[in-house]
């Protein structure tokens, strides 16, 4: 099926030939069209819509770019934008379909991940990123920084605990700074 907002976003990408963030067109988007700021009651939802809709356009139009006029569109995290055939350095990578843009590609060019996504599977989603950006380490690791000898301190025991060391140990007065970053670190750990 193609998506709608190929056109409209192809026209941003033209308009900053330097690339631009997906933020930065999704801000476009819910300005050129009004539409695309309802696509769902639940703001998570919504959000993943609008996300899973440019995404998709994205890949649609890198396809049909390169086929069509030979001009590669860069989809990266943080920049988005179209090169000429002069500008694409070719890789050595012989396995385009295991590469992580090729399984990204898949993913948002199948219709079915937008259609069966509801509130509850974007909450799933989110609620396995946080716990996947958590600090690694453990509980006992992250005490013993923060030299907590209770096993289930209150919160505000871990953040006066904390206030004290990193006075102690921050860097603008004459503290170890890799000792202050532990703390700070075991810190978000417990807080989490």
């Amino acid at each position: 099926m193609k998506n709608p907002l190929v056109g409209p976003i192809l026209a941003i990408l033209k308009n900053h030939p330097n690339g631009m963030s997906e933020f930065d067109i999704l801000k476009e988007l819910k300005i050129q069209l009004t539409e695309f700021s309802q696509l769902a009651d639940d703001p998570n939802l919504q959000l993943f819509r609008q996300h899973f809709l440019i995404m998709n356009a994205l890949y649609q139009l890198q396809s049909s770019l390169w086929q069509e006029e030979s001009l590669m569109l860069n989809i990266s995290a943080t920049r988005i934008h179209i090169l000429s055939a002069a500008q694409i350095t070719l890789s050595d990578s012989t396995s385009l379909n295991n590469s992580v843009d090729a399984k990204l590609a898949a993913y948002y060019l199948d219709w079915e991940e937008y259609e069966k996504t509801d509130a509850d599977e974007v909450s799933r989603l989110l609620n396995s990123f946080y716990k996947g950006i958590s600090l690694s380490g453990n509980r006992d690791s992250a005490l013993k920084t923060l030299h907590i000898d209770n096993s289930h301190p209150t919160k505000a025991t871990i953040k006066q605990q904390y206030k004290k060391l990193a006075q102690k140990h921050h860097p603008d007065r004459g503290g170890d700074q890799e000792i202050f970053i532990g703390l700070r670190q075991a810190y978000e750990y417990l807080m989490f």
